[in-house]
């Protein structure tokens, strides 16, 4: 396998690897905020089920942890890229900080406001 090859194929399994983890934590997130409503619905006491909504939000801690390590093992990947030589792959759609937009998203501009 070129090393060209092999750093695309990395940069595809990094990005299936994040959007795994932003799944995760959307979906835990989605379950957290739903668990209020739930027993308010139901006419139950906030008593009831906090010890399920301490886990779930140590749960949420973990996913952002392990959001954070990743994030870091991309930039360390970035290096070892350039490292062997392949300086200008570049792998998805999505803009990074630094980066012309180039999603025809929104951005933000001087003052925050967004285009």
């Amino acid at each position: 396998m070129k090393r060209i090859d092999a750093a695309r194929a990395g940069a595809r399994k990094l990005m299936s690897a994040e959007a795994a983890i932003d799944a995760a934590l959307r979906e835990t997130a989605e379950l957290m905020s739903l668990l209020p409503a739930l027993r308010m619905e139901a006419h139950l006491s906030a008593v009831l089920g906090q010890d399920a909504a301490d886990g779930i939000g140590e749960t949420l801690r973990h996913i952002l942890a392990a959001r954070r390590t990743l994030i870091g093992a991309h930039a360390d990947l970035q290096t070892v890229r350039e490292q062997i030589g392949c300086r200008s792959v570049s792998i998805g759609e999505l803009d990074k900080p630094g980066d012309t937009p180039r999603t025809g998203g929104f951005h933000a501009l001087d003052g925050g406001r967004v285009a």
